[in-house]
């Protein structure tokens, strides 16, 4: 793990660079920083790394292009397009599922990428519904396939990857019953909680109403007070240079 945390069951913080270096040797702490900027890279969607072998450049995602999607970005040390999805030389005519590997698609593979941001993933044994922990997305270890909206895992109950979960059936069972447990306890707090919410909604608009009313009022006043303090000084400033005139002549 890069951030380390105190030892101190007390403490909810981590360990800084500085108080890390202290017990490090040179070449340690070299490598700990590298795997800082690695961590750092790996967790911003704004950041990501060239893919092209011997290049380690950091690139810097707009704002219209931080969703992983099939789209050609081009770095800008080595001049690699590459899709932004896939991380593969761009590939405008065809889908990137075509370019998945053999060793990905082998369903007993122990390291397979996210399908969606292509974060590497290694799996031993345990559930097969996997979440990367990268972009949170949720999907089958076997098939890559998208399990972010099946809440009831039906995924596994036909098809190549049936009762390949990893769980018995009465743990299936006991998921699929809380998913409609917590369904059914969230809509009744939302019937019991509608005439309450009708009810505060009147104060609730009325308090937010006066507090923009003194904001209003209490700026008007702070301006009208500006103003004729401003305009007393300079009421002043005419009548002491008028006086000087005078006394002058």
């Amino acid at each position: 793990l890069v951030l380390i945390r105190c030892p101190n069951t007390e403490c909810h913080s981590s360990l800084s660079s500085t108080e890390v270096r202290t017990v490090l040797t040179d070449s340690q702490f070299q490598l700990y920083k590298k795997r800082l900027f690695e961590h750092e890279v790996t967790n911003d969607p704004r950041l990501l790394f060239c893919p092209q072998v011997n290049c380690d450049h950091v690139l810097i995602l707009p704002e219209e292009q931080i969703s992983f999607t099939e789209q050609a970005i081009t770095c800008t040390q080595c001049q690699t397009t590459f899709c932004l999805k896939c991380r593969c030389q761009w590939h405008p005519n065809q889908p990137c599922s075509d370019l998945i590997t053999p060793d990905e698609m082998n369903a007993e593979s122990n390291i397979k990428r996210c399908a969606r941001c292509r974060f590497p993933l290694e799996r031993t044994h345990g559930c097969a519904q996997m979440t990367c922990i990268n972009c949170k997305h949720m999907f089958c270890w076997y098939c890559l396939k998208s399990l972010d909206n099946d809440f009831f895992l039906l995924h596994y109950e036909r098809g190549p990857c049936r009762n390949r979960l990893g769980h018995s059936r009465v743990s299936l069972l006991l998921h699929r019953l809380l998913v409609i447990g917590l369904f059914i306890i969230l809509t009744m707090l939302v019937i019991l909680a509608s005439p309450l919410l009708i009810l505060i909604a009147p104060c609730l608009i009325c308090y937010r109403y006066k507090q923009l009313k003194n904001y209003f009022n209490n700026s008007t006043i702070w301006r009208r007070t500006v103003q004729e303090e401003n305009s007393s000084t300079t009421n002043n400033f005419f009548t002491s240079i008028v006086e000087c005139n005078i006394s002058s002549v």
